[in-house]
């Protein structure tokens, strides 16, 4: 209030002061161009002083007025700068300029409503200046109404055709539409005005991206960045990303890096480079990262569920990784609780026909459909009623087998959370099953809205979920010990022999004799997930490759496909005496034509502290032993459990030494590893993980026992 009394008392003194004289205007002319110029210079004490000078010689001129204004918005003193535009409104409410660099000031304070309003009277006062036009679109833009930005951008462009930031907005804003050759229209003329437009360049990748010209999109990318000022933290990101996807990982990590270097609280930037680097089996970089991003936006479940994914990765005490789990539940599902109403599922009698509901992103040609299927395929219709709520939209062979397992399928992917509790509310399932954890997919939030009277975990996540509302999680003695295992679940763990219940690919290529024979030389192998191969596990391969005279090692994962990362695996077990030549390193296949390497290998090794699941079991399928290494987590024990089942322990070490031990012993014993080949097959169809009847029984039994204790 006090300014705008100061402002009123000088327009009165103004107003009986004697207009200026020509000289004076002359002069004043002078002092506002040296003030301009000197602000284009960055030197704004000298401009400041000359549009002061200018002021005094004509009191009444807005013009120098708006000049403080904008000098003031350069430095960014946006109070001091609002006062001087207010000032030069007071003297000349019809001065456009004014008006349109208040519209500018608003914007740059993300106060779009005011920002609409002074842009609207500038463009009252005067219609003939594009800039106002465009600056008012890209507001309405910002504001979600995107009729009305396209509007004001063919404005701008119908006042100078040749414009080229209204034809770049234009054609961004087009891409967003879907409109996707009015886009490419816009988006070429404004590079054939401007050829080294480096933002034009950057939203043509975004539509070639939109098109699904990935190789396209990268090539503009990477042109954008060479042209535009390289401070923009942004562009690097995005460019990374497309590197990320295009399986191109070490040339993501630089651009996710430098975009930290320049905005260090970019929050996409952390959890790509966090995806990355655990892709590299760069475990606790991944975690730091996931961990700062969760620091920049605590509210973010993604990174959180991320977080808790990469945990499994890790050799974490596992009190901290509980920890971790109970505050996901306690941060963004346990107030969730409040939204449950009570079970009106019919208690009697207790031996009823139950209603069990799975729940999977991943009921397609995925790891957790191998072991679903047969379970699906054995349930005693008589007992239970099957129903499937599938949250993913790909449709395969398999999905289309477990449809027709099921008494009633779901499509889910499109129902919000709410509703789709509402939907397991209203088909009365009795028991709900979570195959997903905090993998992709999951509906765990569902699953803290409690929709049905209990609740099970199971097959997708090696670890407790953390949830509070999930009253069971299905495991087995070896992988989740009573002694060790009780403290660190949040569900009560029922224990059923066997876990797995493992059906292969229906198209797998026979057992091939052992390679050694004929190549001379053990190989040894491991096609799991290049994240689990962290410094500790190839070293320890690398001892193993030491200690076999003449061995070779096969890795096949899809990280391999980036020659960077295969010379720097290279030359990272170069130093711990592996030459070059030992290694046979490739990207992973489509699935089953990948199992034929199997055809080269003698032995497989299993990673630690992540064991091989299903990897383990397609090795062994192929006849492949697999040595395992014994840890102190589900994750890190699946392999305990899969040759425990198959009787096959004298392929499980308990540290180091014994890995090294039981490798060097099968290298030397080839009779007894044909022997071993030749018959796992028929082992693995005689062990309980491959007796889909007993298994379903003891499930459902399980099932019955929960139902039961509910119904008391």
């Amino acid at each position: 209030m006090s300014k705008k009394r100061l402002s009123h008392k000088r327009t009165q003194k103004q107003s009986v002061t004697k207009s200026p004289t020509p000289a004076q205007i002359s002069k004043a002319k002078v002092e506002n161009d040296r003030g301009i110029a000197f602000a284009q210079q960055d030197e704004f004490k000298k401009a400041i002083a000359c549009f002061e000078r200018a002021i005094r010689f004509t009191p009444q001129d807005s013009m120098a007025y708006s000049h403080l204004g904008i000098v003031f918005v350069r430095q960014n003193k946006f109070d001091k700068a609002a006062e001087y535009y207010q000032r030069a409104l007071i003297l000349n409410p019809h001065n456009a300029f004014a008006h349109y660099n208040l519209g500018n000031l608003f914007q740059k304070q993300a106060e779009l409503d005011k920002a609409v309003g002074a842009y609207q009277e500038a463009i009252a006062l005067n219609n003939h200046y594009p800039q106002m036009h465009l600056n008012l679109g890209n507001v309405f833009r910002e504001q979600g109404e995107l009729d009305q930005a396209i509007d004001c951008y063919q404005r701008a462009l119908s006042l100078n055709p040749d414009y080229v930031d209204a034809h770049n907005n234009l054609g961004d804003l087009l891409i967003e539409d879907g409109k996707l050759v009015e886009a490419g229209n816009h988006l070429q003329e404004a590079l054939a005005l401007n050829p080294k437009y480096g933002e034009t360049l950057y939203n043509l990748g975004k539509l070639r991206e939109a098109q699904g010209q990935m190789d396209n999109a990268l090539v503009c990318w990477q042109r954008a960045l060479e042209l535009m000022k390289p401070d923009d933290a942004n562009r690097y990101f995005k460019v990374g990303y497309m590197f990320q996807k295009r399986d191109r990982f070490t040339e993501a990590m630089n651009h996710f890096r430098q975009a930290l270097a320049l905005e260090p609280k970019h929050f996409d930037a952390h959890t790509n480079l966090a995806d990355v680097l655990r892709s590299q089996g760069m475990i606790n970089d991944a975690i730091t990262h996931y961990k700062q991003a969760l620091e920049i936006k605590p509210t973010s479940i993604a990174a959180h569920h991320s977080l808790l994914w990469t945990l499994n990765y890790s050799d974490h005490d596992q009190a901290a990784i509980f920890l971790e789990h109970q505050r996901f539940n306690e941060q963004h599902a346990l107030h969730l609780a409040a939204s449950i109403s009570a079970h009106l599922n019919d208690r009697e009698p207790p031996q009823r026909r139950l209603k069990i509901g799975y729940v999977s992103g991943d009921f397609r040609r995925h790891s957790v459909a191998f072991f679903i299927r047969e379970i699906l395929a054995h349930h005693n219709h008589e007992q239970f009623e099957i129903v499937c709520y599938y949250n993913d939209r790909k449709v395969d062979k398999i999905t289309r087998q477990l449809q027709a397992y099921a008494d009633s399928w779901v499509d889910c992917i499109d129902l919000s959370d709410d509703k789709l509790a509402d939907k397991i509310r209203a088909d009365q399932i009795d028991i709900l099953v979570d195959l997903a954890g905090h993998t992709a997919g999951n509906r765990l939030f569902v699953f803290a809205m409690k929709p049905a009277p209990i609740q099970v975990s199971y097959l997708g996540y090696p670890n407790t979920t953390g949830l509070t509302a999930i009253d069971y999680r299905i495991t087995d003695n070896y992988r989740d010990p009573q002694e060790t295992s009780e403290p660190f679940s949040s569900e009560s763990l029922i224990r059923i022999p066997g876990y797995y219940c493992y059906r292969p690919h229906d198209d797998t290529p026979p057992v091939s004799e052992l390679p050694y024979f004929e190549q001379g030389a053990i190989t040894f192998s491991s096609f799991n997930n290049y994240a689990k191969m962290n410094p500790d596990i190839l070293a320890l391969w690398a001892e193993v490759l030491n200690t076999v005279s003449g061995s070779k090692l096969l890795l096949k994962t899809k990280v391999l496909s980036d020659e960077p990362i295969r010379e720097a695996l290279k030359k990272q077990l170069a130093k711990m005496g592996i030459a070059p030549e030992r290694l046979i390193l490739e990207a992973q296949d489509v699935a089953p034509a990948y199992l034929k390497r199997y055809h080269q290998v003698d032995i497989g090794l299993d990673p630690s502290p992540f064991n091989g699941g299903t990897t383990t079991c397609e090795a062994l399928w192929m006849g492949i032993p697999v040595v395992t290494l014994v840890g102190k987590t589900h994750s890190s024990r699946m392999g305990l459990s899969i040759l425990s089942t198959l009787g096959l322990t004298e392929l499980i070490a308990y540290t180091s030494e014994q890995y090294v031990d039981i490798c060097l012993k099968l290298a030397n014993d080839t009779d007894y590893l044909q022997q071993l080949r030749a018959s796992m097959r028929e082992r693995m169809l005689a062990s309980p993980l491959m007796d889909y009847v007993n298994f379903t029984y003891c499930l459902e039994a399980e099932y019955r026992k929960m139902w039961e204790t509910w119904c008391r």
